[in-house]
């Protein structure tokens, strides 16, 4: 099944629906359900409702990538487990002053997904805050594009004085491939962290704290699928000193 009108129209047939039943059931006009298989309604906003009413996954309605049934368990990669959301923490770039003031400018729009520099407790937080201009001249000068940015935030003192709690950071998703010495957030064991990381004789890393009230974490060589790289950091705003 190539597209969405053969996949609704298939999948309707399959469970012995007419669509006028389907319309019924998804609380839509059976003119929607005829226009989205004749495929003059592609990006139809009911294809949740529909997809429900099927017992399939809107992501398989739309465009058939996705498993199937509702009920299917989707095993994430770890790419995909650990990334962080697309949508959330963007680099946008002004090139003058000028840019600031129109509605195509672009910013990093910060938001709270925290990576801890203390006991790795994490908390799950969305909501949006304050955004802040970048000059296209200052990715530039890090070696970065805005693309690959995301701005969060640090909870814990593990990191003083490099980062204090509550502070801003930007990573840089594409620097995962570790250079010894630098700041990475980091998922170790499932934890959200943001360390120094240290690479030692024999494969080993060693995830450091700042602060010496918390000792180091010795990766070995049999633990290292526990660990994953979310990007280097590349930037920090807040109260610690700026040079690592």
């Amino acid at each position: 099944m190539r597209n969405l009108s053969e996949r609704l129209k298939a999948c309707r047939e399959e469970a012995g629906l007419s669509q006028t039943e389907l319309a019924r059931r998804a609380g839509v006009s059976q003119s929607t359900v005829a226009n989205i298989e004749s495929g003059r309604n592609q990006g139809s906003k009911h294809l949740v409702p529909i997809a429900e009413a099927l017992g399939v996954r809107v992501e398989w309605l739309s465009s058939g990538r996705a498993p199937k049934s509702r009920f299917d368990k989707v095993e994430a990669s770890p790419e995909d487990r650990y990334k962080i959301p697309e949508e959330k923490g963007n680099v946008a770039v002004w090139n003058d002053e000028g840019d600031l003031d129109d509605e195509s400018r672009v910013w990093i729009g910060r938001y709270d997904y925290h990576f801890s520099a203390g006991d790795g407790l994490i908390q799950w937080e969305v909501r949006e805050k304050k955004a802040l201009p970048f000059n296209e001249s200052f990715f530039k000068a890090i070696g970065a594009k805005p693309k690959d940015c995301k701005l969060v935030t640090v909870r814990g003192d593990s990191m003083e004085p490099f980062l204090f709690d509550r502070d801003v950071f930007m990573i840089d998703e594409t620097k995962t491939a570790l250079r010894d010495g630098k700041i990475y957030a980091v998922y170790f064991e499932d934890e959200p962290l943001v360390k120094q990381i240290f690479k030692k004789p024999g494969g080993r890393l060693v995830l450091h704290s700042f602060n010496p009230a918390y000792p180091d974490i010795e990766v070995t060589p049999a633990d290292m699928e526990n660990v994953h790289i979310v990007g280097e950091c590349v930037y920090r705003s807040g109260s610690g000193f700026t040079s690592h």
